[in-house]
Order: structure tokens, then sequence, then C-alpha cells
């Protein structure tokens, strides 16, 4: 159910410039299985590699399907499987309905705003992960550097590269923000994977996932194994594994310590951290 939110996501980036240039348009630079584009009457046509997503124009992607555009200042929006999502006529928002995507601004580019079931995300200069909840809400991922998320109400969090945090659809709260063992997410997910050519801020990621191994490594923190998705308790199919909730006892802490780290699946599942208290 869709809810009239207004949440503000800012991601705080150094030497973010203070006028962007509008993202109101940008090109397919790959496209990998089902991907069409909407006309403003709704009519369906396969997309085709630098073919020139307009505002208003909606992508639509089927299973196991996404695609790549790039705007001329080098935005990059990459769209999972089975997502809808649009550029506005001004400024620099992306309408997602449904689905998951991840946005990347170029340093000193700007960001843009992310709207998703009634509610808006203004995100700047920075990679993250967006992904709309089946409740009304979304979650927000962020893959590298530094972050801020805002509520009209005033209230905050802030986010770190490996952190993630849920928008709940009635406006006025958010979760618990998470850390998830990033290295597992982005071994999984193929919006950071599952392209020709990598993002230009994987080095930003790459180190943010030695971080956090070698807080693993040093006994810092480790792999609770527990999932958190789709809403408060589930994660989306195939998507991502979280780490958080509350800092454990020096009990559970040592029994997860001998068991996860260094072990665990890999692959599409991503589970939390626990922190040594």
């Amino acid at each position: 159910m869709k809810t009239n939110l207004l949440i503000y996501v800012a991601m705080a980036l150094v030497n973010f410039a203070a006028t962007a240039a509008p993202l109101t348009e940008s090109t397919y630079t790959e496209i990998i299985r089902e991907v069409n584009t909407l006309s403003t009457a709704g009519n369906p046509a396969a997309a085709k590699l630098n073919d020139v997503l307009k505002a208003l124009e909606r992508v639509r992607t089927g299973p196991e399907s996404r695609a790549e555009l790039t705007a001329p200042d080098n935005t990059i929006t990459r769209v999972g499987a089975n997502t809808v999502f649009s550029f506005s006529d001004s400024g620099r928002t992306l309408n997602l309905e449904q689905g998951n995507l991840l946005f990347h601004a170029p340093k000193g580019i700007g960001g843009g705003t992310i709207k998703s079931g009634g509610a808006s995300a203004a995100v700047l200069g920075t990679t993250l992960i967006v992904s709309a909840t089946a409740d009304g809400g979304f979650k927000v991922i962020l893959l590298e550097g530094k972050g801020k998320v805002t509520l009209p109400n005033g209230k905050t969090v802030v986010l770190k590269a490996g952190q993630m945090v849920f928008v709940l659809p009635n406006g006025t709260e958010l979760s618990k923000v998470m850390t998830i063992n990033l290295e597992r997410l982005v071994a999984g997910s193929l919006l950071i994977g599952g392209f020709n050519h990598p993002l230009p801020s994987q080095p930003l990621i790459d180190s943010a996932i030695a971080k956090q191994k070698g807080l693993i490594a040093a006994g810092g923190a480790a792999d609770t194994g527990e999932a958190v998705g789709n809403g408060i308790n589930t994660v989306d199919h195939g998507s991502y594994q979280t780490a958080g909730g509350p800092p454990l006892s020096k009990g559970q802490y040592s029994s997860i310590a001998n068991s996860a780290i260094g072990g665990g699946s890999g692959g599409r599942n991503v589970s939390t951290l626990a922190f040594k208290p």
C-alpha cells in the first residue's frame, strides 16, 4: 500500500556541487535479457543499446533481467530484475515504482531524488542501492562513503559504507541501522557484479570491504548469519544479507565468532554483523 510520505535521504560527499545539472535522460549502455521502454502512453518497445530514455518514459525489466543507463554527466543508474522506474521531467528525480536500483553520481556532479511508494529520498554524490518494499516504504544500502537519512520530523541517522536502514511506511520512523556483510552483498548482487564493466566507484567499495574484513579478522565483529529484508523481517529474494541489531553479550559474541568468522555460505545470501562489546 502506497502512503504519502516525504522522506529526505541526504548522502553527503565532500566537494558536492551545490547546483547539479538536470537528470532527465540517460542512454542505455547495457541491456540484459528482457528490458522494455514504456512510452508516456504506456506502449512498450524493446530497449536497445544507445537508445535514450527520456523523462516520463519508463523502464520495465523482466525476470532475471537488468539494464544500465548512463547520463551525459556520467551519472549511472543500474536497474534490477522486475523493476519499473522513470526520470522526472525536471531536476534529478528517479521514480522507483517497484524493484531495485543502484545509483552512482560521480564526485562533484551531485546526486538526485529517488521517489518510491510515495516516499522521496534525496541522495547526494555517492553509490547506493535503493529497494522498494512491499509495505510502501523503502530501504537504502550505502556501498561507499558516508550518508545521512533525515525524516520530516527531524529524526536522523548517519550511514557509513556497508550500512542499511529501512524507511518505514508511516514516514515517522526509521529502522535500526544495520551493518551488512559487504563482501557477501557485493558477491551476490547483480546490480554490482552483473554487468560487463565495474562501477567507477568499485575501488572505494573494495576499500570498504577490506576495512570490514580487517575488523572481522581482528575479532572486532562476527557474521551473525541472520538476514533482514523486504520490510523489517525479510530481505529481497536473492539480494541482500544484513548484519546488525543490538550488541551481543560476550557469551553470544564468542559463540558466533567461533562459528561464523571465515565461514558462511557466501554467494547471494547476506547476513548481519555483530560487534564486540
